[in-house]
């Protein structure tokens, strides 16, 4: 999702400037709790100083700025924006971020709310997924086992007795095991394919 709202110049683009300082030195652990957030970024995009594609241009001068806010995210888009309204810690900072930008109604209530993001949301004609059916929480835990296969291959290599490969084997499934999973991807492949197989006798 892409937001892109006018802040009008003066002291609104100073205090977007200053809560974006401020929002980048904080320690934002509320984000990092909300799982199904892949990211999300916030930048001002002076309305005087638009990049150009080609010196031919005309040089664009606006009277606002551009307050840009894209984020990626699992569920469907109104969860989405339900949490971001509900949930007291993220509403206030959403009330900081987007104090700025002209006609912001706030959270509350989330009808005017949604309709201001839906006005301001701008449509994507081309979006990228590097894992697909895998969450945020899937991406995490393949993150965390990684090191710890590493470490049991480099064990492995050494010489030992079956039984002390087996206890080690078994301390290894153990350590990881919640790191394990089938991820969206996975199931959906698994039935697609369950689906393309010829139906034997029985089936």
């Amino acid at each position: 999702m892409t937001v892109i709202t006018p802040v009008p110049r003066g002291w609104k683009r100073l205090g977007a400037k200053l809560i974006l300082f401020i929002f980048k030195h904080l320690p934002l652990t509320i984000v990092t709790q909300l799982a199904f957030i892949h990211f999300a970024r916030w930048i001002l995009v002076p309305g005087d100083r638009l990049p150009r594609l080609d010196p031919d241009q005309p040089v664009e001068d606006w009277p606002y700025d551009l307050y840009i806010f894209t984020t990626n995210f699992n569920g469907s888009w109104d969860q989405y924006i339900d949490a971001f309204g509900r949930i007291k810690s993220v509403s206030k900072g959403l009330n900081m971020l987007w104090y700025t930008s002209a006609g912001f109604p706030g959270p509350w209530p989330m009808r005017l709310f949604k309709r201001y993001i839906r006005y301001y949301e701008t449509p994507l004609d081309l979006y990228y997924n590097a894992y697909p059916g895998a969450t945020v929480r899937d991406i995490e835990a393949a993150v965390q086992l990684d090191p710890k296969l590493d470490a049991f291959l480099e064990m492995s290599a050494t010489d030992m007795t079956d039984e002390a490969f087996g206890q080690h084997y078994r301390t290894f499934l153990n350590e990881v095991a919640p790191f394990l999973g089938s991820t969206g991807y996975q199931t959906e492949r698994a039935a697609l394919e369950h689906r393309a197989r010829p139906l034997e006798l029985g089936q």
